[in-house]
């Protein structure tokens, strides 16, 4: 998907984002679960470059590079990165940092915008046919997280790629959770004045757990605490069974340094949560000696031995026999927070995805920023806004009027209806639209994205005139052939709104595409608009609109240079 708007530099005050804006890039540790001792990096698209430190000269990443064949190395762009020992791959638009840690392994952290991290969650976290409810629900959850692991206060902090954190599955993203991830951009959680500290599970087995009984410092979040939650269970109470040999769990206790009895004979549960998880096991030896373990860590550490699938939460049964630790469970993870199976279910009755959060962190509210209630939809004369404040009526008119406009100009060859979205921050706009904070505004098919009307203002740009070119982007996609240069869907755009000057372009066409997709600057980018909009205007006088639209429509040859 190509984001396309007005090219226009805000001051740096209007740009300050507010606190955090609601969003933020998000740095992930990838390939955590198995650091890889060797990797490959190769550009997976055009623009991909590297570099052998943050502040050093980039070149273009035209063959692989191994590491660690450098200490350090810092890429961007499309990447793919391949560990062949563990038949891993990775491929991702971001920036990359690859250092060559003191055991030998490779350290990878891939840094990417809050939303594209959310997306890229709910891939990894959700199922296919999950409700739009709970998916949106997820997305929030998802979002708040990160953001609160990210915090502002300080350096931000890695965030892992498995399920110690949250997992995450780069590359294609489904109709479905883009939809999520759109209708719920920059929404978190909050408690009062804070952002909440949030979890999740497959499955709670119809009982929430207290935060404070896997987290001891979250004793007292009053949104975290256990709860009956009669959804999870009205299809099954997710019950499971694990069979592990006692020798196996003799290898497994020496790699963490426990010291358990040389000879198990018996392990039992001595305590239990209010939710009757297991809270410490006892192990007893055939010589009587005895070692208390937390079943949080047991479980822990059998997963990263044999995989999560086996003891799949702490509520369980447990027992020895013949030699054999058995377990019999229900459930899917902590039980912390908001649980998946649950909500899914709480979609499925008719539950929004306000209410589905309203019950797993009861006390919290969604909202995108400190002050406001979230996203709030209207819509007027076929035309949809999404803002999180009141909208005046003044600025509704200026879209409709601005529409109207655009039909008059290029009349659409389809039907279509137009979303105009303010952003409450510079920040979101930028986490939504993939766009720098210099770009005033943004626009995507049929749906517009604004910034903030204090930047608008700042840059002396109305919001009338903002929306008649926006407007205008909008006719010409609805129109336009996916063959069709984007040169000249910009340059038509620009020819329409009367902003195209006369004059040769000073940039080829293949160039003035190249810097319209991917360019480094606001400087490279407002040349490539003004080569665009020169390129098509020369185009237009000589063989007149119709014939330029039906190069647009049809995706045939246009005459470059």
């Amino acid at each position: 998907m190509r984001w396309r708007g007005a090219l226009l530099l805000c001051t740096a005050l209007a740009c300050f984002a507010q606190e955090d804006g609601g969003g933020r890039d998000v740095s992930v540790a990838l390939l955590s679960a198995h650091p890889p001792q060797r990797i490959i990096i190769s550009a997976a698209g055009p623009g991909a470059w590297w570099s052998s430190c943050a502040t050093c000269q980039r070149q273009p990443l035209t063959t692989p590079l191994q590491m660690p064949g450098k200490r350090e190395l810092v890429a961007g762009g499309p990447i793919t990165i391949h560990d062949a020992e563990h038949s891993q791959e990775r491929t991702a638009n971001g920036r990359w940092h690859f250092r060559a840690g003191s055991d030998g392994a490779v350290q990878i952290t891939l840094t990417l915008p809050s939303e594209r991290y959310v997306a890229a969650v709910l891939m990894g976290e959700t199922a296919p046919g999950e409700p739009r409810e709970s998916l949106r629900a997820m997305a929030v959850v998802a979002r708040t997280f990160a953001l609160h692991s990210t915090s502002a206060q300080g350096p931000p902090d890695d965030i892992c790629d498995s399920t110690a954190c949250q997992a995450i599955r780069l590359g294609p993203v489904s109709d479905a959770v883009n939809e999520a991830v759109r209708s719920t951009a920059g929404e978190t959680l909050w408690f009062e004045t804070h952002r909440a500290q949030v979890f999740f599970s497959g499955s709670c087995g119809g009982t929430t757990e207290s935060a404070g009984a896997v987290w001891p410092k979250l004793a007292n979040v009053p949104y975290l605490r256990s709860t009956l939650d009669p959804y999870c269970v009205r299809k099954d109470r997710a019950a499971w069974h694990a069979e592990i040999p006692l020798a196996t769990l003799q290898q497994i206790a020496a790699r963490e340094g426990w010291r358990v009895p040389a000879h198990i004979a018996s392990l039992q549960v001595t305590q239990r949560t209010s939710s009757q998880r297991a809270r410490t096991l006892l192990l007893v030896g055939h010589d009587a000696r005895s070692a208390t373990v937390s079943a949080s860590s047991l479980r822990l550490a059998i997963g990263r031995s044999l995989g999560w699938n086996l003891v799949r939460s702490d509520a369980y049964d447990i027992r020895v026999r013949d030699g054999v630790l058995v377990f019999d469970g229900h459930g899917h993870g902590h039980g912390v927070g908001l649980c998946q199976q649950g909500a899914a279910e709480m979609a499925r009755t008719g539950k929004s995805y306000r209410e589905i959060l309203s019950f797993y962190f009861p006390g919290t509210n969604v909202r995108v920023l400190r002050l406001d209630d979230g996203w709030k939809e209207k819509s007027q004369d076929a035309i949809s806004f999404r803002s999180t404040s009141a909208l005046p009526q003044s600025s509704t008119m200026e879209a409709v009027r601005a529409w109207a406009m655009a039909k008059s100009s290029f009349a659409p060859r389809q039907d279509v209806s137009p979303m105009v979205i303010f952003a409450p921050s510079t920040e979101i706009f930028r986490q939504m639209t993939g766009q720098p904070g210099w770009q005033l505004a943004s626009t995507s098919g049929s749906t517009i994205i604004l910034q903030p009307s204090e930047v608008l203002a700042a840059n002396h740009a109305s919001l009338g005139a903002t929306l008649r070119h926006e407007m205008l982007h909008v006719a010409v996609e609805a129109s336009a052939n996916s063959r069709s240069p984007l040169w000249l869907r910009e340059g038509l755009v620009e020819v329409l709104a009367g902003d195209a000057a006369r004059g040769e372009p000073l940039l080829s066409a293949v160039e003035t595409e190249r810097l319209l997709r991917s360019s480094d600057s606001r400087q490279a980018s407002e040349a490539a608009h003004r080569a665009a909009a020169a390129r098509t205007r020369q185009l237009v006088e000589h063989y007149g609109m119709s014939v330029v639209r039906g190069w647009l429509v049809s995706g045939s040859p246009v005459p470059a240079d």
